[in-house]
């Protein structure tokens, strides 16, 4: 993807209230600073692993391979459990096989009959044995956050489980504090994990929350570190490339994150998650044409309801109103269909999608219901723009607080206080919540932010 031409910034016609609304003379200030945040990024910054010299080892080497592989799997965990019915380990493998392949097509179908699987393997199966670690693994993936307490609880009570297991259950119980917003809790278990099995995918946890605590540049070198392992699967090492773009787009090196999407479409191609991220790129470059294209055709191909919901925002800030209240549909009923199955899986999604495309007072109510369940920063910042949408802007102060008290460091989340304390009448507060919010992404109050729908803070 060639990024030659200059960043432009896009012609909006609604203001999310993620952002603060600048005044359309600004224009060329934005562009010159954006010149300046280059130059003092590339000299501050540590020299970060080049992008361009990973290379993948086994494993399905296409998303299209890799979904075949998936589906032939279910098929053959299928013939075991008809082989052997009675055995919960075969019913267990059945399970794992039906959640990885949804993590590939995406079909909630999947995740419900995984559940109901694991459901009936453990009642049958004598406490505390059972498939608990994978109903754990399910409960979390689904944020039902008690069924993974329940689960990992039984496990507890297993005599003598093997290494991989008891890794396996103290990330998922760091999962669960972080959903909580236990954050202390999160680093405790993520570390003693990874003194048992330092696993990829453990130490992608205490990476990302490191970063998410603030320490960017410790996080980014134990993210990198993951990233550098030899031999590791495409669609694994595509994850943790997106999420090294995830971190340049906290610290606005939008250069960067196109290196890391570039570097995930070429180690795992077809893969539609990297596509969209890509797509999202070209419209953060000034080619919202070519990205409205791209999303098009990756929501038409996948069904998606979020790249829906990218294409829908897109297209209402490019003014194209009836095209965007089109796909807007489309994407909630994307969603509706999700949650009759999965409604805590979605929730937040949800309230993302109505926020930004459709109604802000039903943006409330899922953002209320998703902090009583999972109260992270994350969702207590979006709670924080729902409120302030409505104009309860002293509660949407004290969700801010919330956040801030639990130690998660984001840009999004100053700007967020920067606005309510606006609308609050406190201008010197507001000023110096905006300085913060640049001080960690020099870029936070740039317009074109908004444009970041895969990977915002």
């Amino acid at each position: 993807m060639s990024q030659s031409r200059p960043l432009a910034a896009p012609v909006p016609t609604r203001f999310r209230p993620r952002w603060l609304v600048l005044a359309i003379g600004a224009v060329l200030l934005v562009i010159a600073a954006g010149v300046a945040i280059d130059r003092w990024q590339a000299a501050s910054k540590p020299a970060e692993l080049n992008p361009a010299t990973l290379r993948t080892g086994f494993g399905p080497a296409t998303f299209a391979a890799a979904l075949e592989h998936a589906r032939s799997n279910v098929a053959g965990a299928r013939e075991g459990v008809a082989n052997g019915p009675g055995e919960w380990l075969r019913v267990e493998m059945l399970a794992r096989a039906l959640i990885a392949r949804f993590r590939f097509a995406g079909d909630y179908a999947d995740l419900a009959e995984s559940q109901r699987l694991l459901d009936g393997a453990i009642a049958r199966t004598p406490d505390p044995a059972g498939p608990t670690v994978t109903r754990a693994m399910h409960a979390v993936l689904v944020h039902r956050l008690d069924q993974a307490d329940a689960a990992l609880a039984r496990f507890a009570r297993s005599v003598a489980p093997d290494d991989a297991d008891r890794a396996d259950a103290a990330a998922l119980t760091g999962d669960v504090a972080l959903q909580r917003g236990a954050l202390d809790e999160a680093e405790r278990r993520f570390a003693e994990a990874a003194r048992i099995a330092g696993t990829p995918g453990i130490g992608l946890r205490g990476a990302v929350l490191a970063f998410q605590r603030g320490d960017r540049v410790g996080g980014t070198r134990a993210l990198e570190v993951v990233l550098a392992r030899p031999r590791q699967q495409p669609a694994a090492l595509a994850e943790v490339a997106l999420q090294r773009a995830n971190f340049a787009y906290a610290e606005g090196d939008w250069e960067s994150a196109v290196r890391w999407v570039e570097a995930a479409n070429r180690l795992y191609p077809g893969y539609w998650l990297a596509q969209v991220y890509a797509a999202q790129n070209e419209a953060l470059a000034g080619r919202p044409g070519f990205a409205i294209r791209a999303y098009q055709g990756i929501a038409e191909r996948t069904a998606r309801p979020e790249v829906m919901d990218a294409l829908a925002h897109l297209l209402r800030l490019q003014g194209h109103g009836a095209p965007s209240r089109a796909w807007a549909a489309k994407a909630a009923a994307g969603w509706e269909a999700r949650a009759r199955l999965f409604p805590e899986a979605v929730i937040h999604h949800r309230a993302e999608h109505e926020l930004a495309v459709g109604s802000a007072s039903r943006a409330l109510v899922y953002a209320q219901t998703d902090v009583a369940a999972r109260p992270q920063a994350p969702n207590l910042v979006l709670l924080a723009r729902a409120l302030l949408s409505a104009g309860r802007a002293r509660e949407a102060l004290a969700a801010l607080d919330r956040a801030d008290a639990q130690g998660w460091v984001s840009a999004g989340q100053q700007m967020a206080r920067a606005e309510t304390l606006a609308a609050l009448g406190r201008t010197a507060a507001s000023t110096d919540a905006r300085a913060r919010a640049e001080a960690i992404n020099p870029r936070a109050a740039d317009p074109r932010t908004r444009l970041i729908w895969f990977g915002h803070d």
